[in-house]
């Protein structure tokens, strides 16, 4: 019943722990963002100001450092515009009144009329057992695996098998960063004759830098960001304090010694999509590891162009990877939430075993198909880049063959 009085909590959920939770997390960061944009700032108004100074009689110079000066101001307005807004709407919202959760009918088994005994009341009585032994005896290692899994993600660095392999790949990829830096140059070199995609100097060595840069730091990097989702899941769950589907679904299995053969089948089938869940979540942590340590590489084969899209879609996949387990623990403060109402509806608070085990199932479904569906929404805006890539390459290969055709008509 402690599960049950839990999930009857969250429609009181104190949400303004979410909003300090995360501003535990943010303020620092935001405070030292701050003392950089003002840097940022004064190095900019000094460079425009002596533009404007020495750009007497040449107006185009003019014009360009008051666009220096002005988005300098703009950008630390900006900066602190946030801090301020973020101040502001914390405070504009309140926790609605009322209950959200959503009311479900109750599936009650029905008894069969009494058998006269026989070989198929024996056979029954015996698949009843079974499942009631399975249920009993596997559920609850599979939901406590599964309450482990979606509190928050380990981090990388953490794990010292990981961070060796990442030590090796940071050996292998500097080894390799010389060869790489040589490609560009000769791919800079030859663009023009070969007709490759161009790629402006100036550009380009921001780029090698901050590859370079990148690469030996990956790992953190890729902490920096597990603990931005894993502070946003404390959050969540700092808003709905002891809120456990899992416990609640653990404590239905208990039900099933009672149940019939109807209701045993359908916990055998929550049951294989928890084991499966346990799967994906296993899958999940050794792609994040794999991730990671892969990452300088994948850093190096991002300054190659015929490989930038390649890396931008690895980068995307493994952020999907990482955040999609804050969505699912979205998913289950709403399966909670549908819990509260099956248990405000019942005349003795209590949990309807077959609808909870349903409401289960659903939930397990949701979960594993998170995945797929914001993997394809991160893929959408690959189509419509590649066919502007495609189309740039096109024109420029165009407009070396006209020149070609003019320089030739020219010599004769």
């Amino acid at each position: 019943m402690g599960a049950l009085g839990a999930l009857m909590s969250t429609q009181l959920a104190d949400v303004s722990a979410a909003g300090q939770t995360m501003r535990s997390f943010v303020g620092p960061v935001f405070a030292t963002l701050c003392v950089l944009a003002s840097l940022v700032c004064v190095f900019f108004l000094v460079n425009g100001g002596i533009a404007y100074m020495t750009s007497s009689g040449r107006p185009d110079k003019l014009d360009h450092a008051k666009k220096i000066i002005r988005n300098a101001l703009l950008g630390l307005v900006l900066v602190l515009a946030a801090g301020a807004l973020t101040a502001i709407l914390t405070h504009a919202y309140r926790s609605a009144g009322g209950s959200g959760a959503g009311q479900l009918p109750s599936l009650v088994s029905i008894q069969p009329d009494p058998s006269s005994g026989g070989l198929v009341d024996i056979l029954i009585k015996a698949i009843v057992g079974l499942l009631q032994n399975i249920m009993q005896t596997a559920a609850q290692p599979f939901l406590k695996a599964l309450a482990y899994f979606t509190h928050s993600t380990p981090l990388m660095a953490a794990n010292t098998s990981v961070f060796s392999l990442w030590l090796a790949v940071v050996g292998i990829a500097d080894a390799l960063f010389v060869l790489v830096v040589a490609l560009l140059g000769f791919h800079l070199m030859s663009y023009a004759t070969l007709g490759l995609e161009e790629i402006e100097f100036k550009h380009m060595l921001p780029q090698i830098g901050l590859a370079f840069l990148a690469l030996n730091t990956s790992i953190f990097a890729v902490d920096a960001i597990i603990s931005l989702s894993n502070a946003m899941i404390h959050a969540l769950y700092a808003a709905f304090p002891g809120t456990s589907v899992w416990q609640a679904l653990t404590d239905v299995t208990k039900q099933s010694a009672g149940m019939g053969l109807v209701a045993l089948l359908i916990m055998v089938v929550f049951l294989v999509f928890a084991v499966i869940l346990v799967v994906y979540y296993v899958t999940r942590l050794v792609v994040l590891y794999l991730g990671a340590i892969l990452s300088p590489l994948l850093v190096l084969i991002w300054l190659l162009p015929a490989f930038k899209d390649f890396a931008v879609a690895a980068v995307k996949t493994y952020l999907v990877t990482v955040f999609v387990l804050f969505v699912h623990v979205m998913i289950l403060l709403l399966a909670a939430s549908i819990f509260a109402g099956m248990v405000a509806g019942s005349p003795d608070n209590s949990l309807d075993p077959i609808m909870a085990t349903v409401v289960g199932v659903a939930t397990l479904i949701a979960l594993l198909k998170t995945q797929g569906v914001l993997n394809q929404l991160s893929y959408v805006s690959i189509g419509p880049k590649a066919m502007r890539r495609l189309g740039s390459q096109f024109i420029n290969s165009v407009s070396y063959a006209t020149t070609k055709l003019r320089t030739a008509r020219a010599v004769k």
